[in-house]
């Protein structure tokens, strides 16, 4: 079996393998993201002789983690023909990948898997928070302040106003969100520009300032809504606006990739009433793979905590990375003393985007001294070095709000 780079010219033989891989995957609404040239510069195959087997798309952005720009790769699909699975061929081209991108020093890889279990083998862990709200018109509560703000809506296809209100807004969140904003390669971000069924609002003030975004799709008097972003409660309040304009259009609402902080008691006037609930649905998914922990530490720790914890990393895929880090008093280094706690390179993901607190995975056992076993479930007294490092990698509300 063969892995190598493949270009625009293997087009229609990948859109085969997707057919027969993913029963949502539309080839038409997929045209531009094949065919805009920015999406081929990481596209691997796998080849039994000449006959293209899999296929790995994978492409670099910018994510911001507790608000620090990294450069990423972002796998976006990976498929195997039927009769090739369960022969090891997405881990080859997934650590083809992986070492390409350390040799241009890009620290972490991230993925939306379909199988969770399979990539935390592959030292991957989930890294950011999301919801799915569902919920019926009549539980939207009808308070609404003066916002003063200008809300513009429309299609998004062949619009170039609203292509250039939702580019903006985009430019804003990415400037001042505290979530996982990103920037993507052109393939991925004008996408939605060639969605038929897509429409956009945003909300802006007197000197055009996006406050709020969202991007949405009506049928069947349901609305879904892709996106939903607010600089500040004028904005969410304008949007909130917009919804209740809908009362005779729109019965139901489904709201994805929302923040776990999404101020429901400022939307809702309760979560169920004659029948209808709210429906809140964990729908994190996306995935992370640390490449370069010690530069990601380095980058992500606080600096201003006293006292410091060595951490002896596992990494059963990268056996450069089977270190120990002495992470505190300002650094974080390479080290040959005694550890004070072990942990899985899967399981510092989530400690480093904040998703997890340090005492939450000393409690699951994933921050481990000594047996697993012997951990406390009930109130008990924290180990000292785990409130060090508590205090060193704080938990944060994480939102990838790509």
């Amino acid at each position: 079996m063969e892995i190598r780079r493949i270009d625009s010219s293997y087009k229609d033989r990948i859109v085969e393998i997707f057919l027969m891989s993913f029963e949502y995957f539309e080839p038409e609404e997929s045209e531009f993201f094949f065919s805009d040239p920015s999406l081929w510069e990481y596209v691997w195959g796998a080849f039994d002789e000449e006959k293209l087997v899999a296929a790995y798309i994978s492409y670099k952005y910018l994510a911001k983690i507790r608000t620090k720009p990294f450069e990423c790769r972002y796998v976006e699909a990976v498929a195997t023909l039927p009769e090739y699975r369960n022969k090891g061929i997405t881990k080859a081209i997934l650590l083809k990948d992986m070492q390409e991108a350390i040799e241009h020093r890009v620290t972490f890889i991230m993925l939306d898997p379909f199988k969770h279990d399979f990539y935390v083998r592959l030292g991957f862990g989930l890294g950011f928070e999301s919801l799915e709200l569902t919920f019926d018109y009549s539980l939207l509560s009808d308070e609404l302040k003066d916002d003063s703000l200008k809300l513009v809506s429309g299609k998004l296809l062949n619009n170039a106003d609203m292509k250039r209100l939702i580019e903006e807004a985009r430019k804003v969140m990415w400037e001042t969100s505290r979530y996982t904003e990103v920037l993507e390669i052109a393939a991925c971000s004008q996408e939605i520009f060639h969605k038929k069924d897509l429409f956009g609002a945003v909300a802006t003030d007197g000197k055009g300032t996006p406050h709020g975004m969202m991007i949405y799709s009506k049928k069947e008097r349901k609305m879904v809504i892709e996106k939903f972003n607010f600089t500040d409660l004028a904005g969410l309040y304008s949007l909130k606006r917009f919804l209740l304009n809908h009362r005779d259009q729109i019965a139901t609402f489904e709201m994805r990739t929302m923040p776990p902080d999404f101020p429901i008691e400022l939307f809702f006037h309760s979560r169920w009433q004659a029948g209808k609930e709210l429906k809140m649905i964990d729908a994190s998914s996306r995935m992370v793979r640390i490449l370069d922990p010690l530069q990601v530490i380095s980058r992500l720790m606080d600096t201003s905590v006293s006292g410091s914890v060595v951490l002896k990393i596992h990494d059963g895929l990268l056996p450069e990375n089977n270190v120990k880090i002495e992470i505190g008093d300002g650094v974080a280094k390479i080290t040959e003393a005694a550890e004070d706690f072990e942990i899985e390179i899967s399981d510092l993901v989530p400690l480093l985007t904040g998703r997890l607190s340090p005492i939450g995975l000393w409690r699951h056992g994933r921050l481990r001294k000594g047996s697993w076993k012997n951990v406390p479930w009930g109130i008990s007294e924290i180990p000292e070095k785990v409130c060090i490092l508590e205090s060193i990698f704080p938990k944060i509300v994480t939102h990838n709000a790509l």
